[in-house]
């Protein structure tokens, strides 16, 4: 008995290769379209800094009101402590800071700590969520400030695991 044909693979190479030779022209095409929309969006840029360029310049009627700089930062409160903790109630005005330190771990793992600090009004209601969101650098204490602008009867939740010190103060 003769040994059985083989069967020709010729048409699987074919099948390939149409395969292969759409992928090319389509990936082409797409290089060509990414180009060309690339030219088109430096077209619209320039076009529109042109434009921008063009238009008349007018000086405003009013110049707006800066807040007054004119005093020195006072510090009228201190909290501190170790972990999270709720401040008492204390009056601010329009304008006030809150000027925080933290001091990191140096418990040998390496890891930077959080604080983070909440505005809440005298009635519970937040009023400044995101006061403070600060990294505790290991080993090292950290300190920066914040400014908040609205009056009140407010206090500061603190949360955090490490010890910290806020000092509220106000542009005397």
């Amino acid at each position: 008995m003769p040994p059985p044909k083989k069967k020709s693979r010729k048409g699987l190479f074919i099948v390939l290769g149409v395969i292969l030779a759409v992928a090319l022209i389509g990936c082409i095409g797409v290089a060509a379209l990414v180009n060309a929309g690339g030219q088109a969006a430096q077209q619209a840029v320039n076009q529109t800094s042109t434009q921008v360029a063009q238009l008349p310049t007018t000086q405003p009627t009013t110049q707006p009101t800066q807040p007054a700089t004119s005093g020195k930062w006072t510090t009228v409160q201190t909290f501190t402590g170790n972990g999270n903790k709720k401040t008492s109630i204390f009056t601010v005005p329009g304008d006030w800071k809150i000027v925080w330190s933290c001091k990191g771990l140096t418990d040998g793992t390496g890891v930077d700590g959080v604080i983070y600090i909440t505005v809440y009004g005298s009635d519970n209601s937040p009023i400044d969520a995101n006061a403070v969101s600060g990294t505790c650098t290991y080993g090292k204490t950290t300190a920066d400030s914040t400014e908040e602008h609205q009056s009140g009867s407010v206090y500061l939740d603190v949360t955090t695991g490490l010890p910290w010190t806020i000092q509220v103060q106000e542009l005397k």
